[in-house]
């Protein structure tokens, strides 16, 4: 119980104590010594060198809009705050219907992976059309990483963004 008690008095502490890690990033942080992120041509790069189909970049606003066709799976990556052709982060995001589409098989699905997040989607008109289940997987990018960064994340969302699709489409096996 001592140690429990020592562990908790620890981490208490070390929340309340300002770090000097924390005052870099802020400063960091400030718009001149700000990272703007991997250049998007960089990011596509990476996903065709992975053997996937890249659609041109669209750009909204400070958010790059990427298809990506993978096999059978259609995908799309958005690349968020974007400043000058750069991207500090990225989401993939991915939408499946099938007959358990629903929130008992996703909220299931959720518990038992790990990563790659799913959420249940309600038809938008109201009617009785199956719902969506759409996975998504947020990754902050690292200053000095290079694209090759995203070759583990690739790997970890193709597998996760399939095995949803096969849990509520299981006939598309």
């Amino acid at each position: 119980m001592k140690l429990t008690a020592l562990i908790a008095a620890s981490l208490v502490a070390l929340a309340l104590t300002p770090s000097a890690s924390f005052a870099q990033e802020t400063a960091a942080a400030a718009p001149a010594g700000r990272w703007s992120g991997l250049p998007v041509a960089e990011i596509t790069g990476r996903l065709t060198a992975a053997g996937l189909t890249v659609s041109e970049p669209q750009v909204s606003g400070d958010r790059v809009y990427v298809r990506i066709d993978d096999g059978p799976l259609r995908w799309v990556l958005t690349l968020f705050s974007c400043t000058d052709g750069a991207c500090p982060d990225v989401q993939f995001t991915a939408a499946f219907t099938g007959p358990q589409a629903t929130e008992p098989v996703i909220g299931r699905w959720n518990g038992e992976r790990r990563f790659v997040k799913a959420f249940y989607a309600a038809p938008e008109d109201g009617t009785t059309a199956p719902g969506q289940a759409v996975a998504q997987y947020d990754v902050l990018l690292n200053q000095g990483g290079g694209a090759a960064q995203l070759d583990d994340h690739i790997q970890v969302w193709r597998s996760l963004a399939i095995d949803l699709g096969r849990t509520v489409s299981p006939q598309a096996e």
